[in-house]
């Protein structure tokens, strides 16, 4: 990528860096063949035009996203580094200067587990830097948080040490935003998780101090569950691939993005719709076969957003999960086959990962066979449908975040 979240972005030490960028889509990348929509273990993923057809939609593949060359700005702030309060003492000056130049807070809380926790990081951050461009003369300060109850190896424990603040650190002080990722379960019962507790002191301090919490994943069914009582229920079957959606209701996280959009998804559990319209949430964004994918719900002071999908994964995210879980299986770690994830991989990439599952099934207690998985001759031929999407959405929700505390909600 051109533009990723290590490359404009300002780190602790760095000098800040202003300049114009712009993502085109690669050409190689534009000639490959648009990503297969069929059934795999009863999950129907439909052709954007027949689901277009379905909410009397017209529908046209995206082209790829182009941002515009708008100077950018965005801060990681680190407890290490001496640079961090000197940060902190601009952000405080921008914002006695007035409004001539915007300023947004981020606590972001960063639950992955270690396997995909820096790359976690690289993702938000990168998404949330595109979304500062697209908004425009806004910078953008990211504090980072870990949550207690969750096991680390030494080595991310370093970097947490390092570069990550305690999550009791953001109740010291007002965040504008706050962003809080899933991770993987442990139980079936959110509540019966180590980390439980803190992760619901954390959604419910929300409530009355920031003016929006985006939860992805886990922590929106977390909050469902703590707020709502409604719980989730686990699906036959993991919820992997990319899927066309509909925008259902017209709302200022919406404004911008097409009738139709792509956003990938992963995961083991589901919210049912109904239960959360029930309890006042809106579902935006949503379609048949997968239900909602962004809910939100005004509560206290804040406008909490919840995510079941990830448009904030990088190209070839669904890929590397895919290999992650066959590797499980392969080391006995897990008693299925993973699904190769739909509506992702053109037909030749699918054609590939169907022999390599043929061969999985031939011989799968053979730990050594991952070596033979064809990462890398898929990886080139992945098309990326749901980067622009991604970026609006968050570009909205920085808007959204200005707005509301304009008008001092």
């Amino acid at each position: 990528m051109c533009c990723s979240g290590t490359r404009a972005t300002l780190r602790p030490g760095d000098r800040r860096r202003r300049g114009k960028c712009s993502r085109e889509k690669d050409p190689q990348q534009a000639a490959h063949a648009r990503p297969l929509r069929f059934q795999v273990n009863g999950y129907e993923t439909q052709d954007p035009e027949t689901l277009g057809a379905a909410y009397n939609i017209p529908y046209a593949w995206p082209h790829g996203p182009t941002v515009g060359e708008e100077p950018i700005s965005l801060v990681i702030t680190s407890p290490a580094s001496d640079a961090s309060a000197a940060e902190g003492d601009e952000l405080e000056d921008r914002r006695r200067r007035g409004p001539h130049v915007s300023t947004i807070e981020i606590a972001f809380v960063n639950n992955m587990p270690d396997s995909a926790f820096e790359e976690t990081e690289r993702q938000f951050v990168g998404l949330l830097e595109n979304a500062a461009r697209e908004v425009g003369d806004v910078t953008v300060y990211v504090s980072r948080y870990w949550l207690p109850g969750l096991t680390r190896s030494a080595a991310i424990e370093q970097i947490v040490a390092r570069e990550y603040r305690r999550v009791d650190d953001i109740y010291l002080g007002q965040p504008d935003g706050l962003i809080v990722t899933g991770t993987e379960p442990l139980t079936d019962d959110l509540r019966k998780e180590p980390y439980w507790e803190a992760l619901a002191d954390l959604i419910g301090w929300a409530e009355g101090t920031a003016a929006s919490a985006l939860l992805s994943c886990l922590a929106a069914h977390a909050a469902a569950l703590l707020f709502d009582g409604i719980e989730r229920h686990a699906l036959p079957v993991k919820c992997s691939g990319v899927f066309v959606q509909a925008i259902r209701k017209r709302h200022p996280l919406t404004e911008g993005l097409g009738a139709l959009v792509h956003i990938p998804h992963s995961r083991l559990n589901d919210l049912p719709s109904g239960l959360l319209q029930a309890d006042g949430y809106t579902n935006l964004i949503e379609s048949p076969e997968m239900n909602w994918t962004v809910a939100v719900k005004d509560r206290g002071s804040c406008t909490f957003v919840l995510i079941q999908g990830h448009p904030e994964y990088s190209t070839s995210s669904l890929l590397r999960e895919y290999r992650r879980d066959l590797q499980r299986f392969l080391r006995g770690e897990r008693g299925t086959i993973p699904t190769i994830p739909v509506g992702y991989f053109d037909e030749e990439s699918h054609r590939l990962l169907v022999s390599f599952e043929a061969r999985v099934r031939a011989m799968p207690a053979d730990p050594e066979l991952i070596r033979d998985f064809p990462f890398e001759a898929v990886e080139q031929r992945l098309f990326n449908t749901w980067q622009h999407s991604g970026t609006r959405l968050y570009a909205n929700w920085l808007r959204l975040i200005q707005h509301r505390r304009q008008r001092g909600a």
